[in-house]
């Protein structure tokens, strides 16, 4: 594992320390422990014909720690997982898993310092899928993270408000170049976001300025950049209409043989007509060309749909994005479909954000998973089209959730293609004061063109009970089924595990 995410993050805490010294802070520091008796009837999730058992032992301390104060907070959750014959090997292996983030307030409501860091496991290609550090053929690698981003938010009397933030965000792999024999680099990411608004002088034209600049360094092969500059300026002729243009530069310095980036001026003149607060429509004509519809006939249900045709810029061509959300007292509905130009190493860390948690309990589960529709970690960069409808149920005696997803991705340098498609449902209930049941069936496909097709079924049903206040207890039972195009990459697993968590 590379040492300067880690000594990087001695910093992230060093910095929220010392600014704690000078502010009341409210701390919480839980640790917890985690031990875990699993057998596997298939440990290296190999073919059938080659398939071998163990039992594995799991023991796993760990911290969570919170601290508040009216200018600080930092947030993190650390463990550390040993496991004895993973690999039916009889041997001891340890992974260090870790999540933090910091935030200082430098200048109130003006400058403020944001930190994170994190040290996780992935798998490194997407044909023989692990879930975690448990079973495997090893094709996994230890990813450390590390950002920091400063923001500046000015304010220049009634005429203008801004916002200025650049992050810095390094990520490192155990294998810099060697990944799946393929290249997959370290890399320094480094990022501004600049906005300047139109202030409460301006009645009734308002304008905007804007830069985004992203670069991709890499310790090996070809870098990344996109960058965007924008300008709009719109000004009101009634109360329910008003016209804008908009104009800006696209310049992205990326390998590609799909014609997925055309870079250069653009432009954009229309209206907008607001007839009603419930609903209003948008459209824009020029070399980038869009309509945006956003409809919201109640307080519990917002739809924002967005069509364009664009000569200039990432995703160009005819692409479209829906966000909806919708909510009861007890339900959360949401669609999404979006079109992004990203890379594996973005991708990578933006999981390493997380929800801050007192109760360090859920960890076990966040930190114990890998990411199984992450692409294959290489240097390429990625256009996807992605789906996502989710939904879910909580009632006083439980919870149910269901999530359906597809993802199409383009490969830029290669033109390889993946088609990714999938479903999943949890439900919980709690059938006493202290003992619940669960159930999770999920179905994963992967579609390769002519390289390959790779069905996962996997299904997981427990139950857990809280002994006392501090110590939790589990049953588990997962079934594995990968049916590929590929011999070598079906196989099943069946796993029983029991464990005992303690929080002190």
């Amino acid at each position: 594992m590379k040492i300067y995410p880690a000594a990087l993050l001695v910093g992230t805490m060093g910095v929220n320390f010392y600014c704690g010294l000078s502010h009341a802070v409210n701390w919480s520091v839980n640790p917890f422990v985690n031990a875990e008796e699993i057998y596997s009837d298939n440990i290296t999730l190999a073919p059938t014909a080659s398939q071998k058992s163990a039992f594995v032992t799991a023991v796993t301390p760990g911290v969570s720690i919170i601290g508040r104060s009216a200018s600080t907070m930092l947030n993190l959750n650390y463990r550390m997982q040993n496991i004895y014959n993973a690999r039916d090997d009889n041997q001891l292996t340890t992974f260090h898993q870790l999540r933090a983030n910091g935030n200082v307030v430098l200048v109130p409501n003006r400058f403020f310092l944001n930190l994170r860091s994190g040290i996780t496991q992935q798998n490194t290609d997407n044909n023989q899928i692990a879930n975690d550090n448990i079973s495997g053929a090893g094709n996994r690698t230890n990813v450390s993270t590390f950002g920091l981003a400063p923001t500046w938010t000015p304010r220049f009397g009634n005429y203008a408000n801004g916002s200025a933030t650049v992050n810095f965000d390094a990520l490192a792999t155990d294998s810099v170049s060697s990944i799946n024999n393929s290249a997959f680099s370290d890399t320094l990411n480094v990022s501004e976001f600049v906005q300047l608004n139109s202030g409460n002088e301006f009645k009734r034209v308002k304008w905007g300025l804007s830069f985004n600049n992203s670069e991709n360094n890499r310790t090996s092969g070809n870098n990344v950049s996109f960058q965007n500059t924008s300008a709009i300026l719109r000004a009101s002729i009634s109360k329910h209409f008003n016209i804008f243009a908009q104009g800006g530069y696209s310049n992205n310095n990326f390998q590609s043989i799909t014609n997925g980036n055309s870079n250069g001026l653009y432009y954009t003149v229309g209206g907008q007509w607001m007839p009603s607060r419930f609903y209003n429509v948008e459209a824009g004509y020029g070399n980038n060309r869009h309509v945006t519809v956003n409809i919201t006939p109640m307080q519990r249900l917002s739809w924002t749909t967005t069509y364009r045709e664009n000569e200039i810029g990432l995703n160009n061509g005819n692409t479209w994005q829906t966000a909806l959300n919708y909510r009861t007292r007890r339900s959360n509905w949401m669609l999404r479909h979006l079109n992004d130009t990203t890379t594996t190493q973005a991708i990578l860390l933006q999981q390493q954000t997380f929800t801050v948690d007192i109760n360090p309990d859920p960890l076990i589960e966040e930190f114990g998973q890998f990411t199984v529709i992450i692409p294959t970690l290489t240097n390429d960069v990625i256009v996807r089209k992605i789906w996502n409808l989710s939904s879910s149920y909580n009632s006083a005696m439980g919870m149910l959730g269901a999530n359906v997803f597809n993802e199409d991705r383009v490969f830029q340098q290669t033109n390889n293609r993946e088609k990714v498609s999938g479903a999943s449902a949890n439900w919980s209930r709690r059938l006493t004061a202290r003992t619940s049941a669960y159930i999770s069936p999920r179905w994963q496909q992967i579609d390769r063109g002519d390289a390959a097709k790779d069905n996962r079924y996997e299904f997981v049903v427990g139950l857990s009970r809280s002994i006392t206040n501090h110590i939790n207890s589990k049953i588990e039972f997962l079934h594995v089924d990968q049916i590929s195009s590929t011999a070598t990459n079906s196989f099943q697993e069946n796993r029983a595990t029991a464990s005992l968590f303690m929080r002190f």
